[in-house]
C-alpha cells in the first residue's frame, strides 16, 4: 500500500500543472481612466501586455464614477486629476501620485473666432467646481465679464451642444478637442476650432512650469509594491512607442476600451508620464494654486511632499 502512495505522489510531481493542481492566477493590477489620450496608453499597454503585469483596463464616464471605485477598492491605479488625488489623501485613502501628465487643455470655439477676449458662452465639461472649471478661473482670473459660464454632463454632451449652435466655446481636453474639430468638418452647422491652450496660458504666468492637471495614482496595498508600479509605469513608455507604430491596432483598442477616442480619422497618440521630481514640484505648485482659490477643492488641506512618489 505504501509503494502505491509513494507511486501516485511521484506522478503527481511530474504531471503539468493542469492536471497535477490547479493554477492560481494572480488579480490583475486593474487601472481605471476616463476617455482621454492618458487612457488610451494604459488600455493598449493592458492590450499588449506591455509591462510584464497583469493589468485591466476600466474607463470610467464620470469623475462620481471614479470616486466610487477608488473608495471601494475596485481599481488600484487610475488617470484622476491631481486635485482628485490629493482630496483622496486628505480623507485617509493610502493613496500616492507615482506621475504626473502636462495634457493639453483647449477652449474649442466656433467660428469665427475674435482675437479679443473670449466672448458668448462657454461650457465646462461636468458639474460646478470640477477641475476644467478651476483651471479656467486661475488662468483667466475670472476678468472675463462678456463671457457666460454653463455646465454639462461631459465632453460628448458639450460638443453636441456647440455643433448645435447652442454656445460659443467648450473647455476640452485631448483628443476629444482634435475630436470636436474634425467632427465639425463632416457635419452641417459651426466649424470648430482648437482656440486657446490653457495649458500655454498657464506656463506663460508661471515661469514655464508645466499644467499637470491630470494624475497616474496609485491606492491601498498598491502604494507598497514599487517594483509593480514601476514596471507598469515602464510600460506605459513601452505602449507610448507602441502607439506610433501600430496605428490601425491602436484604433481597435481604442474602440473596444473607449469609443468616444476612435470616432474619427484623426490619428490616435498618448501623452507622456512624467516622474521626475521637477514634475512633482510643477504638480504641487497647481496644488497650491487651486488650494489659494478654493480650498474644499484639494480636501481642505493642502498635502505634503509625501503625497508624490518616485517609484524605482
Amino acid at each position: 500500500m505504501k509503494q502505491i502512495v509513494a507511486f501516485i505522489a511521484g506522478l503527481l510531481l511530474w504531471l503539468p500543472p493542469a492536471l497535477g493542481a490547479a493554477v492560481i492566477k494572480p488579480k490583475p493590477f486593474v487601472i481605471s481612466g476616463p476617455p482621454v489620450a492618458e487612457s488610451l496608453v494604459f488600455a493598449v499597454m493592458a492590450d499588449q501586455g506591455l509591462s510584464g503585469e497583469s493589468v485591466e483596463f476600466i474607463t470610467w464616464q464620470s469623475p462620481d464614477q471614479a470616486r466610487a471605485m477608488i473608495a471601494a477598492g475596485k481599481t488600484q491605479g487610475s488617470v484622476v486629476t491631481t486635485s482628485a488625488a490629493a482630496i483622496f489623501f486628505n480623507k485617509g485613502i493610502k493613496a500616492t501620485v507615482a506621475g504626473v501628465f502636462s495634457s493639453p487643455l483647449w477652449i474649442v470655439s466656433a467660428r469665427p473666432v475674435s482675437q479679443g477676449p473670449v466672448r458668448g458662452t462657454l461650457l465646462f465639461p461636468f458639474g460646478p467646481g470640477e477641475m476644467p472649471e478651476i483651471v479656467f478661473n486661475i488662468v483667466m482670473a475670472k476678468r472675463l465679464p462678456h463671457l457666460e459660464t454653463r455646465h454639462t454632463g461631459g465632453a460628448l454632451e458639450a460638443v453636441n451642444l456647440l455643433l448645435m449652435g447652442r454656445a460659443d466655446h467648450a473647455l476640452l481636453a485631448e483628443p476629444a478637442a482634435s475630436l470636436a474639430a474634425a467632427r465639425s468638418q463632416k457635419m452641417p452647422g459651426p466649424e470648430l476650432t482648437k482656440h486657446l491652450d490653457l495649458g500655454t496660458l498657464w506656463e506663460n504666468r508661471f515661469n514655464g512650469r508645466p499644467l499637470c492637471v491630470s494624475a497616474f495614482a496609485v491606492f491601498g496595498g498598491a502604494v507598497d509594491k514599487p517594483e509593480q508600479v514601476a514596471a507598469i509605469i515602464k510600460g506605459y513608455g513601452l505602449a507610448l512607442d507602441w502607439i506610433k507604430t501600430h496605428p490601425r491596432e491602436t484604433r481597435a483598442i481604442a474602440k473596444k476600451a473607449a469609443p468616444a477616442l476612435a470616432g474619427s480619422g484623426i490619428p490616435l497618440a498618448g501623452t507622456p508620464m512624467l516622474t521626475s521630481p521637477k514634475a512633482f514640484d510643477a504638480a504641487r505648485l497647481f496644488l497650491e494654486k487651486i488650494y489659494d482659490l478654493d480650498p474644499g477643492a484639494v480636501g481642505n488641506a493642502l498635502p505634503g511632499p509625501e503625497l508624490f512618489r518616485v517609484y524605482p
